[in-house]
């Protein structure tokens, strides 16, 4: 994975493109982009906002569980809703407006919300969701959607998982 894929292709799938520029000054390819930290990522590659460290490192460990190959499990569900672990930025803004709130979704962009971040990380739910999107609190109906698709509860999330190889640690 060279760092003009990681800088264009990967950033953008994370919903992150924001950081192309510094990735690519940087070099980041798909090598080094297996060791970065937290620390590198403020550091060297400017990324102070600790939510979009996080989407970054967990976009990391997916390739890591998919040994690099997202490819055939994502175009499995561009246009079903289901493995939403592999889901793309853009994908999840798909999905958003098929669910009826199509004037939120493009809220998503740039805001580092992809499959990985909705079913890996613990603390991500629907009031994340609903934060990401600018939705004001009188707008029901966020929790019926989002939670069969891997978020809240747990079950949802391992079952997401678990189609992965190898196993997370």
């Amino acid at each position: 994975l060279d760092h003009h894929w990681v800088a264009q292709a990967w950033l953008t799938d994370v919903g992150l493109p924001q950081y192309s520029q510094f990735f690519h000054t940087h070099l980041v390819d798909g090598r080094l982009l297996s060791t970065l930290t937290h620390t590198d990522l403020e550091k060297h590659l400017h990324v102070s906002k600790k939510a979009h460290q996080i989407s970054l490192l967990l976009g990391i460990q997916l390739l890591h569980t998919l040994n690099f190959d997202k490819e055939s499990r994502r175009s499995e569900c561009e246009n079903q809703n289901t493995d939403p672990v592999v889901w793309t930025c853009h994908r999840i803004i798909k999905w958003i407006k098929e669910i009826d709130l199509k004037e939120f979704a493009d809220n998503l962009q740039s805001s580092g919300v992809h499959g990985a971040i909705m079913v890996m990380d613990p603390s991500f739910s629907s009031d994340t969701m609903a934060a990401a999107l600018c939705i004001p609190s009188n707008k029901a109906g966020l929790d019926q959607e989002v939670e069969p698709l891997g978020t809240p509860p747990t079950l949802h999330r391992q079952s997401s998982l678990s189609s992965s190889s190898p196993s997370l640690s």
